[in-house]
């Protein structure tokens, strides 16, 4: 019986010509860019603040995992920001690839890097070298309850000169995802 009203149901609708189900788009939260609030020191070969991030625009596109990321998954944080009296906007990216939850992660578990707005300079934490005569560097990363704010104490390399601590990120962070 019930296959017999499954069968009829299936020919009502073939007949109203409903062939497929109508899914309205998924909400999303709009989340006005440059009002990231930041509390960012860095201090070495480009010494500056970052208070905020800029808005999107072309290729310029911040993006945070936030709250979405899962346990095991990639957890990353990717935006631009003016950090000198330049007025450049240079990318900070921070990525976390086997996220497990708020909590402290440290240089082994968190890839950072400071990039200029044409790539031609860039600073990123370094693991330790294979003879292990230079150890890694620095880093201490938190994100708090929310995964979507938290602190960084992070030491980068310049990757041009190989010098190790030529850029020293600290303070607080928060994003939106």
């Amino acid at each position: 019986m019930l296959r017999l009203v499954g069968i009829v149901a299936l020919f009502v609708l073939a007949a109203c010509n409903q062939t497929s189900v109508k899914v309205g788009p998924s909400p999303s939260p709009v989340i006005a860019q440059g009002n990231w609030n930041q509390n960012l020191t860095l201090t070495g070969d480009v010494p500056g603040q970052i208070t905020s991030i800029v808005p999107d625009q072309a290729t310029q596109q911040t993006f945070c995992s936030g709250a979405k990321a899962r346990t095991g998954e990639t957890w990353s944080d990717s935006f631009y920001a003016s950090v000198d009296s330049s007025g450049n906007e240079w990318q900070l990216n921070i990525v976390i690839d086997n996220f497990r939850g708020p909590g402290t992660y440290q240089e082994k578990d968190v890839k950072i890097s400071l990039q200029s707005p044409d790539n031609s300079q860039a600073w990123l934490n370094q693991p330790a070298d294979s003879n292990a005569s230079l150890g890694a560097d620095k880093v201490t990363f938190t994100i708090a309850r929310n995964q979507q704010s938290g602190t960084v104490d992070a030491f980068l390399t310049n990757a041009t000169s190989g010098k190790r601590g030529a850029e020293h990120i600290s303070g607080g962070w928060n994003c939106r995802g």
